[in-house]
């Protein structure tokens, strides 16, 4: 399908304030605060309304200019980080969920939700994994660069030692260097979380608005991830067991081709229970733990893993039509 990129007046002034409002949400949060921390998940939203209602280079527009004001107020790094954690993500999440259009034809055609997710995935990976390479060459090592996530982490879990009377059960110094360690890959995975919850918000939107120009996806059934994203993170995991910056990266890599799969993994179990009557409450006992305890993420993660080699899904679609009764 063709992107709808009418270059009138109107769309380029809901552009701009698309570009506008962008650039407010992230120097609130920039600025801290609970509010800051309310509308950080926001924050990608605004771009890709723009970009589903209006057209890619509507959504590009307003990605860059919300870019350009940051930089120049409240100062240039936070307008790099915006560009590169917020902006370049969400346009390229759009662009992949329209079916990557160039020259009037779509170059994905297939899969499309898997390849929207993978994109911001790909941008913030790269992203962080860049960062702790240049971080770790100007400060001499990662343990440097980390050190003032590591102090922050310190006087926090010394705080807790403490008050709790732990005594010797936690070493806040040791603790803190994990934590430290871990916080490039948590950014990583967190917003991506962030990114594909606001893609869904955003296309729910513009398809409210009867200005989505395509039909809404089984997600269920299309949301299928290339193969290499299985190698990559397992790839990941061993290089999380080394120390320094290739387990810093092994760790940003686990973390977020992680989640990706676990997203294959619920689209897995979504599709084994459509058409059964108890299908609504286990779905929101799922997301209920999912959303309480976290870590039962690791077993749809395996899941997606397993589904990119034995495709369990048309297996369980050509077993019948009840499969196939409800997209989600």
């Amino acid at each position: 399908m063709a992107d709808k990129n009418a270059l009138s007046w109107p769309n380029f002034a809901v552009s701009i304030l698309g570009g506008v409002a962008a650039a407010v949400i992230f120097a609130v949060v920039a600025r801290g605060g609970f509010g800051g921390l309310l509308l950080a998940h926001l924050a990608p939203l605004p771009i890709m309304i723009v970009a589903f209602s209006f057209g890619l280079i509507h959504g590009a527009t307003a990605a860059i200019l919300a870019t350009i004001i940051l930089t120049f107020w409240p100062h240039p790094v936070i307008g790099m980080g915006y560009a590169l954690l917020i902006a370049a993500p969400a346009w390229s999440a759009v662009y992949a969920a329209l079916g990557a259009p160039r020259g009037g034809r779509d170059r994905l055609t297939r899969n499309l939700p898997g390849w929207a997710a993978l994109a911001p995935a790909t941008f913030l990976a790269t992203a962080i994994i860049l960062w702790l390479i240049v971080a770790t060459l100007a400060f001499g090592s990662l343990d440097e660069a980390l050190n003032p996530i590591r102090a922050r982490a310190f006087i926090l879990l010394d705080i807790m030692v403490k008050e709790r009377d732990l005594g010797d059960k936690i070493d806040p110094t040791t603790l803190s260097g994990s934590v430290a360690r871990a916080v490039p890959a948590f950014l990583a995975g967190y917003g991506l979380l962030i990114h594909v919850i606001n893609l869904w918000l955003a296309a729910r939107i513009a398809q409210a608005s009867k200005l989505l120009g395509r039909p809404w996806p089984d997600i269920a059934n299309e949301f299928r991830l290339p193969k290499p994203v299985g190698g990559l993170f397992l790839s990941g995991i061993a290089l999380a067991f080394f120390q320094g910056l290739a387990g810093a990266i092994g760790l940003v890599l686990a973390t977020t081709m992680g989640l990706l799969l676990a997203f294959q993994g619920l689209a897995v179990a979504h599709i084994y229970l459509r058409g059964s009557r108890s299908s609504a409450l286990v779905l929101a006992i799922i997301y209920f733990t999912l959303g309480l305890l976290g870590w039962p993420l690791l077993f749809f993660a395996a899941l997606g893993v397993a589904d990119l080699i034995f495709n369990y899904r048309v297996r369980k679609t050509d077993a019948g039509p009840t499969a196939m009764q409800k997209p989600d």
